[in-house]
């Protein structure tokens, strides 16, 4: 697991790059814009090209660290999203990033861990997994207050238990 040192140097690596995409980038301009060292970037990354990839790769390793039992376990899915929910919490500043940027792929990848819990056809797993993403984002766009939580794991529950109902045509 990353220390919060470590998270707060990837928050302020990605964000600049979001920033630059479309713009002439090196890894000195990142490091400048970022207001680190270019050896910490380095220390960090490979190259220009595998920031995100990378900070995607370690956050998703966490999550599925902190989930992986829970999915062994059968645990109910109301808990899966509660622990997912507080996981995004947890790492807020990265979220944010991705959030400013409207990248919804790290949500997407979470998410789609469920499948091979849900065991659902692909057509209606895309469609849930995305409307659940929204769900995500809209309370991202509210900052991801805490008081919320409970609003946005409800409105996941009411997604979840009407999934078949509402997309059953598409199976």
């Amino acid at each position: 697991m990353r220390d919060r040192r470590y998270k707060k140097t990837e928050c302020k690596i990605l964000s600049v790059f979001f920033g630059e995409i479309g713009k002439e980038i090196s890894m000195q301009n990142l490091a400048e814009k970022a207001g680190i060292a270019r050896s910490t970037i380095y220390l960090h990354h490979h190259s220009l090209w595998q920031i995100i990839p990378d900070c995607e790769k370690d956050i998703l390793e966490e999550y599925f660290e902190k989930i992986k039992r829970k999915l062994k376990d059968g645990t109910y899915i109301r808990k899966f999203y509660l622990d997912t929910l507080v996981f995004i919490l947890k790492n807020r500043e990265f979220f944010e990033v991705f959030l400013k940027f409207n990248n919804r792929e790290v949500v997407i990848k979470m998410l789609s861990r469920l499948k091979e819990e849900l065991r659902e056809p692909e057509k209606v797993f895309g469609i849930y997994i995305s409307e659940v993403t929204e769900v995500i984002f809209e309370w991202g766009h509210r900052g991801f207050p805490e008081g919320e939580l409970e609003k946005v794991l409800a409105d996941i529950m009411y997604l979840t238990n009407t999934m078949k109902e509402r997309l059953g045509p598409l199976a």
